[in-house]
């Protein structure tokens, strides 16, 4: 037998596959979550999806199989059948055919096209695709063609541009309010410290409501003519007179927003109204009767903030084409105005510089802040710079100018015109300037998307060695096991001087504690994982160290209890002693709760070790002694309840590939017998199902439950080869179908190539190249 008649593919260890799939039940619930309900189109063609096949494959794959399964080739008893094989097999060619369906399709899958080209989606009648058609000849001046003349990979782009931002749009449209509720509570009698003996103490709490801080926000789009009046502001006329002029339209996403705020915080006080008493002897008795507790506060807030991000022009005219508005380009600006408690406007500008080509941008916020008329002072000037200075780290520095007083000398010269008296140099609430320079690492990021500028990142269009793929997703799972972030900044003050240091990490588990909002980048759609390990834990570590070695602290920690809700508890050394804080979130709305468990005279080191090990150590026994068991006897009771569902449908699918084999049977068998002819490559027996019995309760082994898939292995012989992609779904190739659901299955080929016998077996999870010189069996 000649060495080039085989496939130069290296060998796969040939391990014992007898394992029970019960043994592994985490493996189990991934094959439940990730269970394909629907035919993979691929594998019903007999084609591989990486390399993607050619059209003329496509094609070519299309017409063999229509030699077997076309209804008018067929006697009159196996029409119906062959119709609606062929159904499913004419559906598999129209979309992959179709550049643009077989982009949705390797994204969404089958449903994801037809829901896609249906009413409501970006190819469907009112989508994305349809407007962007609509554009007149004026418009795509300078633009993208249409969508019909896109060529795949700049439809690949776009799809993928327009299902994010429909996706942005839906998010955006759930978090358009932000309400933070804080509660505080005063239960500091719970812990106390004899200072002589050094004992703690721990009491029978009698909690008491201290103080509320109540904020909410709502986000709309800014009010213009547009948006007041209707879209048809202008006739047709005017609006071609302004884009003559140059004047750029923008997207509705891509105006103005103005974002409304209100505020309220401060201490409860019990108020007491005294009452004269007189009774029957004639004697008097004044007693104080309390009233509702009433809040106490001045600090009330009421405001309004407008923003615009000023994107680049494309056209060539236009205000922001000119200097000095060309500075624009690329930034957002924001107003932001107070009016309770105090008047106060508020102006910034971020931007993005690049010094040279080919480094890493500067990001840069100026702001000013007018808090005083400015015949009083100076507005308040503040500057803030960060850049990235290497993977996943970023330098940054801010600085606030605080409170500056016009000059003595300008206050006498334009005394008359300023109204400042000389000798009031001093005004109430002054702020002091600030300084802040640090370094923070950034938790990795899920998936990286395509314009990242990490060196090690690995783009969608590149194709990396096997080995060094494998090496670059483990180090990206590492990473994002810990997702560790870290931040150390020195503060400068006329007040206060001192060191800050943020860390923070995953605990109990190597997924994210949150749900990832977003599964497009603008490459490609990272379908979410399912959810089959625990979630974790986010533990947040914040430290202050004052110069005069003062120290401040808090440990916080969130955990992900059910759809976009989180809940937190947290401990730190505050201004009132040993605070304990619980927290609630979901959709940007915060409940917080803080308790006040030891005053800050009583705090020592066995209080504070306390204060936190207690938490601790009561979240680890619910989290390992009741939570972590109810996952699991709900894994146990979903994978059940999934295989049963799935075992009814045994029959009919059993039925259908019976079908599928009489229809194929005397074509493969002619090609069969050709290649038996020439020496090729002939399958004598194929098997497929899981071959492992479990024992019975009287310790009998249960029959292996296998399909006999010879003709369908056979059908997917060309020309002296078989080649089965691992990516493919076996038992949504024709003729196959499951005989085990959700447990672990083998293929078992046997097969004859120049004459002598040969033997294969893999699992779902590899591949099948056939003829190979590993699979030929001793005389």
């Amino acid at each position: 037998m000649e060495d080039s008649a085989y496939h130069s593919i290296p060998p796969s260890d040939d391990r014992a596959r007898d394992a029970d799939a019960d043994a592994d039940e985490t493996s189990t619930y991934s094959l439940v979550m990730s269970y394909p309900s629907e035919a993979d189109y691929y594998a019903l063609l007999g084609l591989a999806r990486d390399p993607p096949p050619s059209e003329a494959a496509i094609r070519s794959a299309y017409r063999t199989l229509t030699l077997s399964f076309h209804p008018d080739k067929q006697p009159a008893e196996l029409r119906e059948a062959a119709e609606r094989q062929f159904n499913r097999i004419r559906d598999a060619y129209e979309t992959l055919v179709d550049p643009k369906k077989r982009v949705v399709y390797d994204a969404l899958g089958a449903e994801g096209v037809r829901r896609e080209w249906g009413a409501g989606g970006v190819m469907g009648r009112g989508g994305a695709a349809e407007k962007e058609e609509r554009a007149t000849e004026s418009e795509r001046e300078g633009k993208e063609v249409g969508v019909k003349a896109m060529k795949p990979e700049e439809f690949r782009r776009w799809f993928f541009d327009a299902m994010k931002k429909r996706e942005r749009g839906v998010v955006e449209g759930l978090v358009r309010s932000k309400g933070t509720l804080l509660l505080g509570v005063d239960a500091s009698n719970t812990i106390s410290v004899d200072q002589e003996l050094g004992e703690v103490y721990i009491h029978v709490p009698k909690p008491k409501v201290s103080n509320i801080a109540l904020r909410y926000e709502f986000v709309t789009p800014f009010p213009t003519l547009r948006t007041i009046f209707g879209e048809d502001v202008k006739d047709d006329e005017d609006e071609d007179e302004g884009k003559e002029d140059g004047e750029n339209e923008q997207d509705d996403d891509e105006g103005p927003e103005l974002t409304i705020s209100a505020g309220v915080a401060g201490p409860f006080q019990r108020l007491f109204n005294k009452v004269e008493l007189e009774f029957e002897d004639g004697e008097t008795e004044t007693r104080k009767i309390p009233l509702p507790l009433t809040l106490v506060t001045q600090s009330v807030s009421l405001g309004a903030s407008v923003s615009r991000v000023f994107r680049e022009q494309a056209g060539t005219q236009g205000i922001l084409k000119r200097w000095p508005f060309s500075f624009l380009q690329n930034s957002i600006a924001t107003v932001n105005t107070t009016l309770l408690p105090a008047p106060t406007i508020q102006t910034s500008l971020a931007k993005s510089f690049v010094l040279a080509q080919g480094t890493r941008p500067f990001s840069v916020v100026l702001s000013a802040i007018f808090n005083r008329s400015i015949s009083s002072a100076l507005p308040t000037l503040s500057f803030e710079m960060t850049r990235g200075i290497g993977r996943k780290k970023v330098a940054f520095c801010h600085w606030s100018s605080g409170f500056i007083g016009w000059p003595e000398f300008i206050q006498t010269l334009f005394d008359p015109y300023l109204g400042l008296p000389l000798n009031d140099v001093l005004f109430e609430g002054q702020e002091v300037s600030q300084f802040q320079f640090g370094v923070a690492s950034r938790p990795a990021a899920v998936v990286a998307s395509s314009d990242d500028d990490d060196d090690d990142a690995v783009h969608p269009d590149e194709e990396p060695a096997e080995d060094e793929y494998e090496a670059l997703r483990a180090k990206q799972r590492k990473e994002n096991q810990a997702a560790e972030a870290w931040q150390l900044a020195v503060s400068s003050s006329p007040v206060q001087n001192g060191f800050i240091l943020k860390y923070s990490r995953n605990i109990f588990s190597g997924k994210s504690p949150t749900k990832a909002l977003s599964q497009w980048s603008s490459e490609r759609h990272y379908s979410l994982p399912p959810e089959n390990e625990p979630r974790a834990v986010r533990l947040e570590i914040s430290s202050t160290v004052s110069m005069d070695l003062s120290l401040s602290w808090s440990i916080h920690g969130s955990r992900q209890v059910s759809e976009l809700t989180r809940m937190g508890l947290g401990v730190g050394l505050q201004a009132k002693g040993i605070v304990m804080t619980v927290s609630w979130s979901r959709l940007r709305q915060t409940i917080k709760l803080p308790i006040a468990v030891c005053p800050l005279d009583s705090v020592n080191q066995d209080s504070a070790a306390l204060a936190v090990l207690l938490p601790w150590l009561t979240y680890c026994a619910v989290e390992f002694g009741f939570i972590r068991p109810r996952e699991r006897r709900n894994r146990r009771k979903l994978i059940a309840r999934r295989q049963k569902q799935l075992r009814k449908l045994i029959p009919q699918r059993k039925a259908d590939s019976a079908q599928a084999i009489d229809l194929m049977a005397d074509q493969v068998r002619r090609r069969q017998e050709r290649e038996a002819a020439r020496g090729g490559l002939v399958i004598t027996r194929a098997e497929y199902g899981h071959h492992c019995g479990k024992p019975k309760k009287d310790g009998t082994v249960r029959e292996p439950d296998v399909a006999d898939v010879t003709i369908p292995v056979a059908a997917l012989v060309d020309h002296s080869q078989l080649i089965i992609p691992k990516t493919a779904a076996k038992f949504h190739i024709l003729g196959f179908y499951d005989p085990a659901p959700l447990q672990s299955k083998t293929l078992k080929i046997w097969y004859q190539y120049h004459g002598k016998e040969h033997y294969v077996e893999v699992d779902d999870a590899e591949g099948v190249s056939c003829p190979m010189r590993l699979h030929l069996l001793d005389a």
